[in-house]
């Protein structure tokens, strides 16, 4: 079971407005500054499909602020990219940590997804056998890999909240500010698997909200990761 995101009305609107749109219908509405969807609130977060969303209660306690370039809260380059269930630097329980903050990956049946491999967990992902096919490209279209993709993106760690929650109610909220990398984020992402950090210092920033039953009942409250900030390729597929 999944654990729910909580986020504002406003970026659930621009979540479901762009959910169902392939990359040409929402380039199309980049076009018209009345329906451009980009600066919106909740533009970069992950495709609701894949997502369990709720809205913030309108009589929400906060409990906790995580603003943005709070020590508690980082964007590892060493869980940036795609990463398979044998990677060989992960942290302890990830796969069950990120499943459970995050869902199942959108492209968990996307071959080429091995290319894009975090370079810090990368290896040599078996591939299933393909089915007979007429074509070389039909075969290898039916080539799935057989180890389980576990995350896909930006993966948000936020650590160390025991102590910061000890006096919090189970229905109460923290908040997570998340600065956007436009460099990292956007349609030009050349140092998407460099090792170049993430940006935290930018103005525009997403909100999520996550609720303190939900991290007290996690498979580890003092480290959560969570597949949640969007990029082109993660919506649109993996092209090599």
């Amino acid at each position: 079971m999944s654990a729910a995101i909580y986020v504002t009305p406003a970026s659930l609107a621009t979540m479901r407005l762009i959910a169902p749109l392939d990359y040409y219908d929402r380039c199309t509405l980049s076009d018209d500054p009345a329906t451009d969807p980009t600066r919106r609130e909740g533009y970069y977060l992950k495709d609701l499909s894949f997502l369990s969303v709720s809205v913030l209660p309108d009589a929400a306690h906060i409990a906790l602020h995580l603003n943005a370039g709070a020590a508690e809260v980082s964007f590892p380059t060493e869980l940036r990219g795609c990463i398979f269930e044998h990677a060989p630097h992960l942290p302890s329980d990830y796969q069950r940590i990120i499943a459970y903050w995050s869902g199942p990956p959108i492209n968990a049946n996307e071959n080429c997804a091995i290319y894009y491999q975090c370079p810090a967990q990368r290896y040599e992902v078996p591939l299933a056998q393909p089915e007979a096919s007429s074509g070389l490209i039909d075969s290898w279209e039916s080539v799935q890999p057989t180890d389980a993709l576990v995350s896909e993106g930006v993966v948000v760690s936020i650590a160390g909240l025991d102590a910061l929650l000890s006096n919090a109610a189970d229905d109460d909220f923290v908040c997570v500010a998340l600065p956007i990398d436009d460099d990292l984020l956007g349609l030009d992402n050349g140092g998407f698997l460099a090792e170049k950090p993430y940006d935290v210092t930018s103005a525009r920033v997403e909100r999520i909200f996550l609720r303190v039953a939900d991290i007290r009942r996690s498979p580890d409250p003092q480290h959560i990761y969570i597949d949640i900030l969007r990029y082109e390729e993660l919506d649109y597929g993996f092209y090599y």
